[in-house]
């Protein structure tokens, strides 16, 4: 359960710090069903998880969302029992998982709870460069390179896979 709480305060933590806005697919000039693929979206859904991408809101009843990532909280031991270890926080591209998904995903517009457009300058959209820049990992979460450390945890409402 405090693993959960602890995700979830670094995702509103994320939210907080990109504070971006929605953007809408009718101002974008987008061919139908093509994300922009320099735009980053963190998209929240109504069961807790959240995920990074190029989402288009193309018509229909799914949203499109391209490239995907998220964050995945792994809580290590601590060697004295006073002082609980913090949880690391790593980056893990959809994909890698042991089912084998592919990199993008249809959501279906009624469990998008909301979505937020993150800066070209977050420590997130630079995570992801880096991490697009790395060679494909294997089936285990990849650590963001240094100098692209996602935020330590905080209070926040939404836990991540």
């Amino acid at each position: 359960m405090r693993a959960r709480t602890v995700a979830a305060s670094v995702v509103l933590l994320l939210a907080a710090a990109v504070s971006g806005y929605g953007w809408y697919a009718s101002t974008e000039g987008l061919a139908p069903f093509e994300p922009p693929k320099d735009k980053w979206t963190a998209v929240f859904l109504t069961n807790g998880q959240t995920y990074f991408g190029n989402l288009y809101l193309g018509p229909g009843d799914f949203a499109q969302l391209r490239d995907v990532f998220y964050l995945l909280q792994t809580q290590v031991q601590s060697q004295d029992p006073q002082r609980p270890a913090p949880p690391q926080i790593s980056l893990q591209r959809l994909g890698g998982e042991i089912h084998g998904p592919r990199s993008d995903m249809r959501i279906s517009k009624q469990q998008i709870l909301f979505y937020e457009e993150l800066r070209p300058d977050s420590a997130l959209v630079a995570a992801i460069a880096q991490l697009k820049l790395a060679p494909p990992a294997g089936p285990t979460a990849t650590q963001p390179p240094a100098g692209t450390a996602v935020p330590p945890p905080s209070a926040s409402a939404s836990p991540n896979r």
